[in-house]
């Protein structure tokens, strides 16, 4: 309480009683009667996200929950040990659906987009080198997984995870094609081009970081892994999240995406690289790669299968989205040919 106490201080601000939230966030009653969300930082912290936003603010974006500065005009304030930063405690007290905040949310990150959007010069030779390394990785992927198959294929017994394995393996490869078909598509239009989109972006956008104040009025928090890359790496970031859980299909996840089109849509090569990074299988990759080793003794024949099997299922999760945006698609551009 004595190290909170002293960085109150460089705020001039006096605790009458702080709760932790988390282990980063401390809610702080102060005797004035307000309330402080202080923060602590990471110890790999982004000291530029405080400037990354300001440039936003200095573009007319003001949709973010503000970050006081103490009494040295700075944003930060160390105890010694750790670094911290303090904003306005907001009420996030709402009777909105689910449905609806997601909206908001995904509505109020087209408006972060829209306002910090910029044309950024196309390098042919990086995007000739990214282009190829991908495609190798993936196709390396691919090929490596499907001989572990043919290996698990020739034995009389396989284990749990091999026969997992062996199961998944023909709609990863699948999967595989389609993305990488989808990359190829990409690379050609981009060849085209001389220029790409960038913004700003969130880095962590989620309804846990998307906060109402007493109007109801929503906010975005937690900037610190805000940086300017690709419109879409947001909402990639986001839906990997969401769907690395257990296997459902909910069509509002594509309503969302469809409400951040409305605002700022996606050019078509952003669309297309979008898909593609979406539908790769990469977490079933990874748990084939990190498990296929017979001498492998990090984890349990069980715990083998279940990260296997929670990796098929994001999987099956992104699928069904991917499948469900790729038709949106089409049925636009096919509406779009017959109008001309």
């Amino acid at each position: 309480m004595d190290k909170l106490a002293e960085v109150l201080k460089e705020y001039e601000l006096k605790a009458e009683y702080a709760e932790s939230v988390t282990d980063k966030l401390t809610k702080v009653y102060a005797s004035s009667g307000a309330s402080y969300a202080l923060k602590k930082m990471s110890s790999n912290r982004n000291g530029q996200f405080i400037e990354t936003l300001h440039g936003a603010h200095q573009k007319g974006y003001s949709g973010y929950v503000p970050i006081f500065r103490n009494r040295h005009r700075q944003f930060f304030t160390s105890d010694g040990e750790n670094w911290y930063y303090i904003m306005p405690w907001l009420t996030n007290e709402t009777e909105e659906e689910r449905d609806e905040r997601h909206k908001n949310m995904f509505r109020e990150l087209a408006a972060l987009h829209q306002r910090t959007a910029a044309e950024e010069k196309l390098n042919q030779n990086a995007l000739k080198i990214h282009y190829d390394t991908l495609a190798k990785q993936w196709d390396d992927n691919k090929a490596q997984y499907e001989k572990y198959v043919e290996e698990c294929e020739k034995k009389w017994y396989l284990s749990p995870f091999e026969l997992q394995a062996v199961t998944y393996y023909f709609e990863t490869a699948r999967a595989t094609e389609f993305a990488r078909k989808k990359l190829d598509e990409w690379y050609e239009m981009m060849k085209e081009k001389e220029d790409v989109r960038q913004v700003m972006i969130h880095g962590r956008a989620s309804i846990h970081h998307y906060l109402y104040d007493e109007q109801g009025t929503g906010y975005f928090t937690n900037f610190e892994h805000a940086r300017y890359s690709s419109p879409i790496d947001d909402a990639l970031l986001f839906y990997h999240r969401t769907f690395h859980t257990y296997p459902f299909a909910d069509d509002n996840c594509a309503d969302w995406f469809y409400t951040y089109q409305q605002t700022f849509p996606y050019r078509e090569e952003e669309m297309q690289l979008f898909i593609c990074y979406l539908a790769y299988p990469d977490f079933v990759y990874k748990q084939v790669k990190k498990h296929m080793n017979l001498n492998d003794r990090s984890a349990s024949q069980l715990q083998k299968n279940q990260d296997l099997i929670k990796s098929y299922w994001t999987f099956k999760n992104i699928e069904y989205f991917v499948m469900k945006v790729t038709q949106i698609e089409e049925n636009k551009k096919l509406a779009a040919e017959q109008s001309t």
